[in-house]
């Protein structure tokens, strides 16, 4: 989590400009589509600001902090771990079997050809039953 202390609008608007500005030349942008990505990021800034009363802060206080919390791909951070499956994708029986080295070859060829892994490949054989 990363804390941003602004103690203006002009001030959040110049970080927004500059980083956006900074990122859009990474992404090779150039001219008109830097602008409109620059203009869309000052937009959304906008959005931050009134949502998080950025005026009144600064009237009450002198400065805003904002909380940013975010992932590698720029994405707002829902929770951690693995994403939950809803209840008709749960699988809730595990099994384990021993299977001899010709057995256990026959499955890994077939697992190859069909391109699955080899739960996939068993659940799929066990429908065909």
């Amino acid at each position: 989590m990363k804390e941003l202390t602004f103690e203006s609008w002009q001030q959040y608007l110049a970080f927004i400009q500059h980083k956006f500005m900074q990122k859009g030349h990474k992404k090779g942008l150039e001219g008109d589509a830097l602008a409109e990505y620059v203009n869309k990021h000052e937009q959304n800034a906008a959005v931050v600001w009134a949502e998080n009363d950025g005026d009144t802060c600064i009237k009450q206080q002198g400065y805003i902090t904002l909380l940013v919390w975010k992932d590698e791909q720029g994405q707002r951070r829902i929770g951690r771990g693995r994403p939950k499956k809803s209840s008709c994708e749960k699988l809730n029986h595990s099994i384990h079997v021993r299977l001899d080295d010709a057995a256990y070859a026959k499955l890994n060829s077939y697992c190859q050809e069909k391109k699955l892994d080899l739960s996939e490949a068993i659940r799929l054989l066990i429908d065909t039953l």
